[in-house]
């Protein structure tokens, strides 16, 4: 390899390590993009949410517990399966207001995932239970209503999806573009220092 290519393939390589200063700005305003600061109404929105997880969680446990002892058993599990799953968004919705930001790529997908699964499990107890039931009517209107919610579910988690995919695409975007600045810098600092040739 001749000394010429030598000395471009270096100077190649040495514009390919990354700066800190640009890696900070890019991490910065990744941050920015994808925290979104809880403020006004969507701070509230989150506290309405913790309020009605706490108190479905209470009534879904108190139902568990104080079911007349001829209660189907696939009732109360269904209870306790509705406890848990309410345990579960209130330490999401507490957790986040806690930290005053909400995670559009994680938070938002974490709570879609737990909806679609508590929705699930409803649906598969009502798919297995409603035929069995004395009331055709009542399972009938079980599951229509089973597949409103299954419907609504899926929607919500489409969409944390398709917001997802959106922020991973503006955050690829945004590391192309900081890179490109960075390395039109490093090329034009090359041609200032560059010795002019006799």
């Amino acid at each position: 390899m001749s000394e010429s290519a030598k000395t471009f393939r270096d100077k190649l390589l040495a514009l390919e390590e990354p700066d800190p200063t640009y890696r900070e700005k890019y991490e910065r305003q990744v941050t920015a993009m994808v925290e979104q600061k809880l403020t006004g109404a969507k701070k509230w929105q989150m506290i309405f949410f913790l309020v009605m997880s706490i108190s479905l969680g209470l009534f879904f446990g108190t139902m568990a517990v104080i079911a007349p002892a001829g209660f189907p058993w696939w009732g109360r599990a269904l209870f306790v399966a509705g406890a848990v799953f309410c345990l579960a968004f209130v330490t999401m919705y507490a957790r986040i207001l806690q930290k005053g930001s909400i995670n559009l790529k994680k938070d938002n997908i974490d709570l879609a995932w737990t909806g679609w699964g508590f929705v699930v499990i409803v649906g598969t107890a009502a798919l297995v239970i409603s035929p069995k039931l004395p009331d055709r009517i009542a399972g009938v209107h079980w599951l229509v209503s089973v597949l409103f919610f299954l419907v609504a579910a899926g929607v919500f988690l489409l969409r944390a999806f398709i917001e997802r995919s959106e922020l991973n695409t503006r955050e690829k975007l945004l590391e192309i573009e900081l890179r490109l600045a960075e390395l039109t810098e490093k090329i034009d600092e090359a041609h200032v220092t560059q010795e002019p040739r006799p």
